[in-house]
């Protein structure tokens, strides 16, 4: 991001939690198609995605005058998206016609939904997963994977380049998927590989 689009979207922020619905209507536009995106990879479901981007757009709106951002905005929506896709899973557990629906969806794409059902419970697993990767490779995991930063954005607070950042990425995915295979087995690995690829 650059040094104006900054300027600009801490303009806009302190705009929204004044009430703009200007504000807040040019802060959807420019994250909502992206979020849907990245909630989809881990849904599999249109609607459901449209659904958790709009619940989290209402909330903002109803909350703006008590938000605090420690970090991007868009760091905010990626941790407020995360957090959704794992009340998802939970509802799953207590709604049986959506669990079939979506267990057709899930065995289809990606990981089988008994696994999935532990998704919370698995995060501390691979946050020992990340705690043994050298110190440069943490840093660019958490902020590429766990903070929503590009290549660009985490070589620019690391100091280096988006290739090295790139390089360093796949290091450490590779070792993390390692680490979760050899400790905890395939299946765990099948799971934990829903934080390692959401983008």
């Amino acid at each position: 991001m650059s040094e104006t689009t900054a300027f600009e979207e801490i303009l806009l922020l302190q705009q929204l939690q004044a009430g703009s619905a200007v504000a807040f209507t040019r802060l959807y536009h420019r994250y909502s198609v992206r979020m849907y995106a990245n909630i989809f990879k881990m849904i599999k479901d249109d609607q459901i995605a449209e659904e958790i981007v709009q619940d989290i757009f209402a909330c903002i709106w109803q909350k703006r005058g008590e938000l605090r951002f420690e970090q991007s905005f868009e760091a905010y929506l990626y941790r407020m998206g995360r957090n959704r896709v794992y009340d998802f899973y939970r509802k799953l557990r207590r709604d049986r016609s959506l669990y079939e629906k979506f267990k057709a969806v899930a065995t289809e794409h990606y990981f089988h939904i008994e696994e999935s059902l532990h998704f919370r419970e698995s995060e501390a697993i691979l946050q020992l997963a990340i705690a043994h990767l050298p110190q440069q490779q943490k840093k660019v995991f958490l902020l590429c994977k766990q903070e929503g930063c590009s290549y660009k954005q985490a070589g620019e607070q690391l100091g280096i380049s988006q290739n090295t950042v790139k390089e360093h990425l796949v290091k450490a995915n590779t070792t993390v998927r390692s680490f979760l295979h050899a400790n905890f087995g395939a299946g765990l690995e099948i799971l934990l590989l829903l934080f390692v690829t959401f983008l």
